[in-house]
């Protein structure tokens, strides 16, 4: 009964509270082979093919675009729009296309008779397909924006416009990975990873598809044999583009320690009071691991939750443990923070890094959103990953119905007499 009033209590109070001229030119970069047995996925034409210079024939710190460099991009604009392709899914293909030529004129200062070439485009392209103009209308005012004064000198990054992975419901697993999604999940990586825009770019653009697939890959368990597929993909992705080692390496790490099924690295740090402890000090107990900070607002959303959980155990014999790695720059912060809001678990202060978010064991753990929850097992298995609010408490509730069970079926299987067997 206490269980369903603490749950209700703290939800009412949450509620309350370029076609031809690409070939030619070879715009694209490096290839990852695909096995004959991989399964494929086509992405937009706009994405798989190169249809505009490579972005590097652009980046000239912001002097005048010369003529000759913009002709051959307003050329290959101007065969994009009109491909086969674009006009048979104007929306898609028109929206990627005049983006990936908005990222081009970026950096560089456009002249004002360029300016008028491309606004006179832009205008005759909205009259002969009406029924876009809002997405026209779109990029002709993000093109406005660029021409005076500059507001960056950098490439946006193109691959945040390119959700493969999260988006797609039928990735996620129920439990246990199924070997087509596993399939699934490597084509869209292996299709997305050698599309030009990323490939010419690719320490810059590589990064979101990566967190997005090794953020999908901790939904749910790999198998062994799926692991290894995973990480020998990794590997090949490596091999093709050594100027990335960093980045993949952090992705390698993450999906080979830090997803369903695999023991957490331990940890070590000092408490907000400064005494040292370790993850492996509480083996044994059923763990929840929240990386927080105050100043990041979802993760004050969850304090509520966590102060159920506390509630909800400290009456019981249940091993379960709540733990925080805190990311505040200023220690005094969490410690105010703790008796505030009145959350009495331990917690590690990690904010001592040049970036407070950048903490040694944010940074081990690969941490790139905030709050970031691991629910651990009593032998220190990572088995949920990014359950928030009453799903946290569900995830416990759910490992904890997993103990009980089994020390009942120890107890039914012990010999008569033995104490597991309670003294019969």
């Amino acid at each position: 009964m206490k269980r369903v009033c603490v749950i209700i209590a703290v939800g009412v109070a949450c509620f309350l509270g370029g076609v031809v001229v690409s070939p030619m030119l070879g715009w694209h970069g490096p290839q990852i082979p695909v096995p004959a047995s991989e399964a494929t996925i086509g992405l937009p034409a706009a994405v798989e093919r190169a249809w505009f210079p490579p972005i590097g024939e652009y980046e000239n710190g912001g002097d005048a675009l010369d003529d000759e460099r913009f002709e051959v991009l307003m050329a290959a604009l101007d065969a994009a729009m009109s491909a086969e392709e674009t006009l048979a899914d104007f929306a898609v293909e028109a929206h990627f296309h005049l983006t990936n030529f908005a990222r081009r004129l970026t950096v560089p200062r456009i002249t004002e008779p360029q300016r008028e070439e491309i606004s006179d485009f832009l205008t005759s392209l909205g009259e002969k397909y009406p029924d876009h103009l809002q997405l026209i209308d779109r990029r002709k005012a993000f093109l406005t924006s660029l021409y005076s004064p500059k507001f960056t000198d950098d490439v946006p990054v193109f691959s945040g416009r390119v959700d493969l992975f999260l988006s797609n419901l039928e990735l996620y697993p129920d439990g246990d990975f199924e070997d087509d999604q596993v399939d699934q999940i490597l084509a869209r990586l292996r299709a997305v990873l050698s599309a030009p825009e990323v490939s010419d770019s690719f320490e810059k653009e590589a990064a979101t598809h990566l967190n997005h697939a090794s953020m999908l890959l901790q939904f749910g368990r790999l198998s062994p044999e799926q692991l290894a597929r995973v990480l020998a993909y990794i590997d090949e992705v490596a091999a093709v583009h050594p100027e990335a080692s960093d980045l993949i390496g952090n992705t390698r790490y993450l999906i080979e320690n830090l997803t369903p099924g695999r023991v957490a690295p331990d940890l070590t740090g000092t408490d907000t009071d400064g005494e040292e402890f370790s993850l492996e000090d509480y083996r044994g107990n059923i763990v929840a691991l929240v990386f927080s900070g105050h100043w990041c607002g979802p993760c004050r959303v969850e304090y509520p939750f966590q102060r159920a959980m506390m509630s909800l155990y400290e009456d019981t014999n249940e091993d379960v443990v709540l733990l925080s790695v805190n990311s505040d720059p200023v220690l005094d912060t969490i410690r105010a923070v703790k008796v505030r809001e009145s959350l009495g678990y331990r917690t590690w202060w990690d904010g001592h890094g040049e970036v407070s978010t950048e903490g040694p064991i944010a940074t081990e753990w690969r941490v790139g959103a905030w709050p970031t929850i691991y629910i651990l097992d009593e032998e220190g298995v990572i088995r949920f990953v990014g359950e928030r609010g009453a799903a946290m408490i569900a995830a416990v509730d759910e490992l904890l119905k997993e103990k009980r069970w089994a020390a009942f079926e120890a107890s039914m299987l012990a010999p008569v007499g033995d104490p597991q067997a309670g003294g019969q």
